[in-house]
């Protein structure tokens, strides 16, 4: 299953497009015809080799420090003709995660009608749910069912995110992203504290230029949010006061030098920056991480 038949947000301001060939515009192609031969080629200071060089090393640096996850390289955990579940991510040790650092990230895939069920959870630990595409119920122990829609998000509190839970998906089939974290210390109480973001229309906002968002949850200055951006796109450098995740739900997107496609994950710990990030063909991005983003260029 492939997010291919993925509809446009309500909210959408602009589709997203299919990335573009570099070598099929006019321009490239006039490059490397007559117009290029006649071109003088301008004399660059320490040589265009020693520029490149430069970059990539400091593309390279930067880089060094992110978690990055390509589609194809998740982590099979079980796969069957009703089933499949892949890690994305996942710490060893829930005692030293960093500022918004999850604990474990899974997607399940699931055939119409298919269910695929959730032992009971680790103390201390709570689940956040976004359902990708398709129809899906939650049914957690002792707690009524969940129906998700697309891009509905529903986040578990304690005793919830302790007990067995099924997720069964409906006539279409389901894709599901489940994020599991330490919990915040509110959220460590007897009573459920179980919430549903659900997508319409109105729950998007203007936040830039060409650029929308809708929080999904929020705990003091973290929150998971959508963003949606239109084709041409741009993000100021800025800093990661916790650690943000994106993981790219349609179109491409460059994060500084490194291209994030459909399917791809980032993780960009506390303490890091990004130069830059834009679009060229539009995108629609999940991510947790700062509220507000810690802007730092000029």
């Amino acid at each position: 299953m492939t997010l291919d038949n993925f509809d446009e947000p309500p909210g959408s301001a602009a589709p997203i497009r299919p990335a573009p060939d570099p070598l099929a515009d006019e321009p490239t192609v006039l490059l490397q015809g007559a117009l290029a031969e006649a071109w003088p080629e301008a004399s660059v200071a320490g040589g265009l080799r020693d520029r490149l060089a430069r970059r990539a090393a400091h593309s390279a640096q930067r880089m060094g420090a992110m978690v990055n996850v390509r589609r194809q390289e998740r982590v099979l955990l079980a796969q069957s003709a009703q089933c499949t579940v892949q890690r994305i991510y996942r710490r060893d040790d829930a005692t030293e995660l960093r500022p918004g650092e999850p604990w474990q990230v899974r997607t399940i895939e699931l055939a119409p009608q298919a269910a695929w069920r959730l032992p009971e959870g680790e103390p201390g630990l709570g689940r956040d749910w976004l359902l990708v595409r398709g129809r899906a119920q939650l049914q957690t122990e002792g707690e009524a069912g969940v129906v998700l829609q697309p891009l509905d998000y529903h986040v578990q509190g304690l005793p919830a995110s302790r007990k067995a839970a099924e997720v069964q998906a409906g006539d279409e089939g389901a894709v599901l992203l489940l994020r599991e974290r330490v919990l915040g210390a509110g959220e460590h109480s007897a009573e459920p504290r179980s919430t549903t973001s659900r997508e319409t229309p109105d729950a998007w906002e203007d936040y830039a230029p060409l650029v929308k968002r809708r929080v999904l949850w929020r705990q003091g200055p973290m929150a998971a949010m959508l963003w949606l951006a239109s084709p041409g796109a741009t993000v100021p450098q800025h800093r990661h006061g916790h650690d943000e995740e994106c993981l790219m739900l349609r179109g491409d997107l460059f994060q500084d030098d490194y291209l994030l496609r459909e399917g791809d994950y980032q993780l960009a710990p506390c303490g890091s920056a990004h130069e830059s990030v834009n679009t060229d063909t539009g995108a629609l991005i999940y991510a947790h991480g700062d509220l507000e983003m810690q802007i730092t260029g000029d």
